[in-house]
């Protein structure tokens, strides 16, 4: 989690900071709500950590440097909606509190600047020095002004201190082989590109007979010509703009028996399936999309994809056709004497065939070993950070005040 925020927001450092965007107002917008920094759950409060409050003011803070964060990556709009949408206030809420965790556990493993730590590094502040050296003045007049004492502000410094010790701590245990990194590599560079057809229910019903008499039937029904009538006011501006209710009631009533036919859509596509499977691959493209046209499905191409790839255009569970792509003898594969396959998933039906295969040239990996094996440590680090942090998590005792973070529901236990 840390190193997400690292990468999107910045160091979690003082130093890196202020170095950033100025003193000022990192003390007075960023730093200050650490200041009120006690134990309990105050009615205002936004929570608490194992009895350690997380402040009102170290909440709203938070969020006004995450909002703006988020401006200046969105082009400076950022909507009451989005804010719900994408849960930032929780996720601002969380990060305090996995910061609450870090600290306690460091504290508690006497992982701790000492005292001359943190004055050499309050003294190595530019912002603190006069002509090139610690100014004690400058330091008090700069605190004066931000309504903040030293014994606040060394605290500040202290706790991030102490979260890089940690960070540092978590780097130091990750190591990355040589093997792994010629593997990452490999895994990398192998790629598959997939001709597929995906045949869903929708299309299955294209293909679903409904006989006249059937039909008849069903526009005899007053509720049933209800629905008709329904659907196309539904549709009238789109599909059928321009047509009358007369025109195309035998359409949508067709569309609607069809609908509840979900056993017999099945079938349809089982059997379509089947003739896409003896084409694709070996056939051209457009007589497989001949043969789908009344369905109203085409072939699609994946463009490179490596055997971790999490998903493919329209196919809820790509797994098992790229275990098949990636496989030593690939059955899907053509220029390894593979053939188009089928794959029944709960609501649709996959039709695959490998028809390029991008083997790694080991000629480029030394060029991009450097930049594989940090790939790999950050990613590790990424791990290792976050089964730290659940391990803290799974133990305490965790409250939120879900009045100020989220809207008025009362507190309520996280943790």
């Amino acid at each position: 989690m840390f190193s997400w925020i690292r990468q999107k927001f910045g160091p979690v450092v003082l130093t890196g900071i202020v170095a950033a965007i100025g003193l000022v107002f990192v003390l007075s917008d960023f730093l200050a709500p650490r200041a009120d920094r006690g134990v309990g759950n105050g009615a205002g409060d936004a929570g608490s950590v194992n009895g350690e409050s997380i402040s009102q003011s170290e909440f709203t803070n938070e969020l006004a440097r995450r909002t703006e964060s988020l401006k200046q990556m969105t082009g400076g709009k950022l909507t009451e909606e989005q804010l719900k949408m994408f849960r930032i206030r929780e996720g601002v809420f969380n990060q305090l509190v996995q910061r609450k965790l870090v600290l306690q556990d460091c504290r508690k493993s006497g992982i701790v600047p000492s005292d001359e730590e943190v004055r050499a590094k309050i003294q190595e502040l530019p912002y603190f020095q006069k002509d090139g050296k610690f100014d004690l003045v400058t330091y008090r007049s700069l605190l004066t002004n931000n309504r903040l004492n030293p014994g606040k502000f060394e605290d500040m410094i202290r706790d991030d201190l102490t979260m890089q010790k940690w960070t540092d701590g978590v780097r130091a245990r990750v190591q990355v082989s040589s093997d792994e990194v010629q593997r990452e590599f490999r895994i990398s560079n192998d790629k598959r590109n997939l001709k597929f057809v995906v045949l869903d229910l929708e299309a299955g019903r294209k293909g679903v007979e409904v006989p006249a008499g059937e039909l008849d039937a069903f526009l005899k029904d007053s509720a049933k010509v209800a629905r008709v009538k329904a659907r196309f006011e539904q549709d009238r501006q789109t599909k059928f703009k321009g047509k009358s209710f007369e025109s195309v009631q035998r359409e949508i009533a067709r569309d609607l028996i069809a609908g509840e036919k979900i056993e017999e859509a099945r079938k349809v596509n089982q059997t379509v399936a089947d003739q896409v499977a003896a084409l694709l691959g070996s056939a051209p493209d457009a007589k497989v999309n001949a043969l789908l046209k009344p369905y109203g499905v085409s072939v699609k191409t994946s463009g490179l994809l490596t055997s971790d790839q999490a998903s493919m255009a329209g196919v809820a569970d790509p797994k098992p056709i790229l275990l098949d792509a990636f496989a030593e003898k690939s059955p899907i594969t053509t220029s390894s004497g593979g053939k188009a396959k089928k794959y029944d998933g709960a609501a649709s039906v996959v039709v695959a065939v490998v028809f390029e295969v991008k083997k790694p040239e080991m000629s480029k990996f030394a060029g991009e070993s450097a930049k594989l094996e940090q790939q790999i440590r950050t990613r590790k680090e990424r791990e290792l950070e976050e089964q730290w942090i659940q391990g803290l998590k799974e133990k305490a005792k965790i409250k939120m005040n879900s009045d100020l973070v989220n809207g008025p529901a009362g507190d309520t236990d996280v943790g």
